[in-house]
């Protein structure tokens, strides 16, 4: 066994060359064309360390360079590549391998991850390490935390956003990885998110919000990502990504729209967080809309807008203090607030909103106030029922027990709530649902 042979591990371009007995140069064309499985450290840069594995490189080999006269010349001298060029013969079947290596047969994808310290490791199914890219970031959250928060969507973590999402964004048949980095500060180092090819490289990155003026209020552009949300808001086969940051330690909210290739197609300026989102067909046109809820500060309590999904800009309905001249009205189809209740001002929130909503077996939007208290909407918007939970009738009995409340929940404490909802239609606030009108 030589030295090269002694692990399965191959470190530089040197040692990978020497392996498949072909100088550096013809490396580079097998990588660029052939989909030959090399790796890179740091983030996938191109004059990043690379590295390799012989297994990798053998079952490469094998798929790509099928012919018999080379399976014989592996068994007499064990490097089958040395004589490659010469197999004239091979040429359909090489042809043949690098459409199966195209369409993704060669290629070790990713699928999962690790953390290690201040690095983001992506691996493939079998938990190999693919390639490592350095935050640089001190107190990075760990694995546990942002297994939380992968993939999708999940009303069971504190944070209901994914912050990794290892998909095909943009259809070329290849997985990418998106990851916005959080680490224990919850102020700085959490602005940006990542988009990296199956190789590690960073094909674009996206910083989150910017300096903005709002009421004569200047806030800095120090904005924290909690997530982001891929789906495809056009029907073109590609997924767009919501990407939801709010500014730290503030409230303006941006919901940015990006297409894949990384580019702000859309955004959505609220004065509060937004927490959540459901897709679905409200108007039966074929199409889904955007329904995100959280909170509106200028009025305390939660808010609910709903979006075409192929128009999303402006800034939500606000007043003084709360209007950022900067923007034009938003495009919402539907912008609704929920009243600030009794329970949350006794137990001390300055604001509380919705912080989840899904839809219903009954064409419902189930919207749920912070404390537990539950909003349902029909898909024309109008409010059909409040009713409490479990934990909002705990909260009212202990609050009503230290003397801070002294309400009761009946049908009439139920009404008031939901006659309390507002929905803006353009120009003003109306108790009736209605759209929003330009």
């Amino acid at each position: 066994m030589d030295e090269l042979s002694k692990d399965n591990l191959l470190r530089s371009w040197k040692e990978i060359s020497a392996y498949l007995g072909c100088d550096i140069r013809t490396c580079h064309r097998w990588e660029d064309k052939r989909g030959l499985p090399v790796h890179r450290a740091e983030g996938g840069e191109t004059k990043s360390p690379v590295f390799a594995y012989r297994d990798e490189l053998d079952a490469w080999f094998r798929d790509t360079f099928r012919d018999g006269n080379h399976a014989k010349d592996k068994a007499a001298k064990g490097k089958p590549w040395l004589k490659w060029a010469a197999a004239g013969t091979a040429v359909l079947v090489l042809a043949g391998a690098f459409l199966l290596s195209r369409a993704g047969g060669t290629r070790r994808q990713p699928a999962d991850f690790a953390i290690d310290g201040s690095f983001f490791v992506v691996l493939d199914k079998q938990k190999r390490e693919l390639w490592r890219f350095d935050t640089k970031l001190e107190g990075l959250m760990p694995e546990n935390f942002f297994r939380g928060e992968f993939q999708s969507l999940s009303h069971d973590t504190g944070n209901a956003f994914p912050s990794i999402v290892i998909r095909d964004i943009n259809g070329d048949g290849d997985t990418e990885v998106l990851f916005a980095p959080k680490n224990k500060s919850e102020i700085t180092g959490q602005g940006r998110l990542y988009c990296f090819d199956r190789n590690g490289k960073k094909t674009w990155w996206f910083d989150a919000g910017r300096e903005l003026e709002c009421g004569g209020k200047v806030f800095s552009p120090d904005y924290r990502i909690p997530g982001f949300v891929c789906h495809d808001l056009n029907g073109d086969g590609r997924l767009e990504i919501l990407v939801f940051a709010y500014q730290r330690p503030d409230w303006p909210c941006q919901m940015a729209v990006l297409d894949s290739s990384g580019g702000k197609v859309g955004e959505f300026w609220n004065a509060g967080y937004l927490s959540y989102l459901a897709f679905t067909d409200l108007d039966g046109d074929g199409r889904e809309e955007l329904i995100v809820v959280g909170v509106n500060n200028e009025y305390k309590g939660g808010c609910l807008a709903v979006f075409d999904t192929r128009r999303i800009s402006g800034a939500s309905p606000q007043t003084g203090e709360y209007a950022c001249q900067e923007y034009e009205p938003g495009s919402e189809l539907y912008y609704l607030t929920v009243p600030y209740t009794d329970v949350s001002a006794a137990m001390g929130f300055v604001v509380q909103g919705l912080n989840y909503a899904f839809i219903t077996g009954n064409d419902r939007i189930s919207a749920t106030y912070g404390s537990g208290l539950y909003y349902e909407f029909d898909f024309g918007l109008a409010c059909a029922q409040v009713y409490p939970g479990h934990s909002y009738e705990t909260l009212h009995s202990e609050m009503v027990k230290e003397g801070k409340l002294t309400s009761v929940l009946n049908a009439e404490y139920f009404r008031k709530y939901r006659e309390g909802v507002r929905y803006w239609n353009g120009s003003a606030w109306t108790s009736e649902p209605s759209k929003c009108t330009r």
